[in-house]
């Protein structure tokens, strides 16, 4: 939906930024020989490496709350990571009963790969912008996202809304 405000701008513009950076990494055919990573271990490799750090010992629960998915799903998404070569599984040295997670060569090979083809993408995106503009964009942009994680969406309350439309017996307004 369009409503020529500014949030309706931002809004689309995000979305497509979505599609942008997981089309490269989405999954595809597991017969594709192209198919080197898959955006899942790119995120729990991000995950790792970013918990790593802060923490002394990245564990499953902890790349779950990072990635924001349930337990079960972040054991799944780990252990294909580690099944990829991506992510090493060790005992914890702080407590025999947990497992404790950190890059594997391969998996901080990978990484710098992806962060240095996203950041020169980037980079030419903008290339062609003067320096102030290129700055200013960096300042909001990350002011944007700051403001984002200090005041994360009322999650339970879109759940209720959309419960609410999906009963609805006909919908109103249109999308654009």
């Amino acid at each position: 939906m369009d409503d020529g405000t500014p949030g309706a701008a931002i809004d689309v513009a995000l979305f497509r930024l979505r599609r942008i950076w997981a089309r490269p990494l989405r999954t595809r055919k597991a017969a594709d020989p192209q198919r080197a990573v898959q955006m899942s271990n790119v995120m729990v490799v991000h995950a790792v490496h970013k918990l790593s750090l802060d923490v002394p010992e990245v564990t499953v629960g902890a790349v779950a709350e990072q990635l924001d998915v349930d337990p079960s799903t972040a054991s799944r998404l780990v252990n294909d990571a580690i099944g990829a070569g991506f992510v090493e599984r060790e005992e914890s040295e702080v407590d025999a009963r947990r497992a404790r997670l950190m890059l594997s060569p391969r998996g901080r090979r990978v990484l710098e790969v992806v962060v240095d083809s996203r950041r020169t993408y980037l980079d030419g995106l903008i290339a062609d912008w003067d320096e102030a503009d290129r700055a200013t964009f960096a300042r909001l942009l990350t002011r944007f996202a700051e403001a984002t994680v200090a005041r994360p969406p009322d999650l339970a309350g879109i759940d209720r809304r959309i419960v609410e439309a999906i009963e609805e017996p006909a919908a109103t307004g249109t999308l654009s």
